[in-house]
């Protein structure tokens, strides 16, 4: 069985302001099957998720609070390599390999 990428189902609350531009995100479970990435599917690898956040973090008004330093400015996690790379590892481990080839999960419209 071949995965189809999807994107994360969103769930966008559109008569309360508070939440415009902001989203309701799946679990990490099975994250690297869940390509591409980000509400809009920018990312294709989980490398570029986490670089992302390592560095490249922009200022935005609907930028979430726990991205924020107290003065609003945008937080970055600023890693070295082999600290994203144990994240991206980390990540990985959230997947289980056999949803993916197992035909008791396979297309069941076929």
């Amino acid at each position: 069985m071949q995965h189809q990428p999807r994107f994360l189902v969103l769930e966008v609350f559109f008569n309360d302001p508070t939440f415009a531009g902001k989203v309701k995100v799946t679990s990490l479970r099975n994250i690297e099957l869940n390509a591409p990435y980000m509400h809009d599917g920018r990312f294709t690898t989980l490398e570029q998720v986490v670089e992302h956040y390592n560095s490249g973090i922009k200022a935005h008004p609907t930028l979430s609070p726990a991205l924020r330093d107290p003065n609003g400015n945008p937080v970055r996690l600023n890693l070295t390599s082999s600290q994203k790379a144990a994240l991206v590892a980390f990540l990985k481990t959230l997947t289980d390999h056999s949803l993916s080839t197992n035909t008791k999960w396979s297309n069941p419209f076929k």
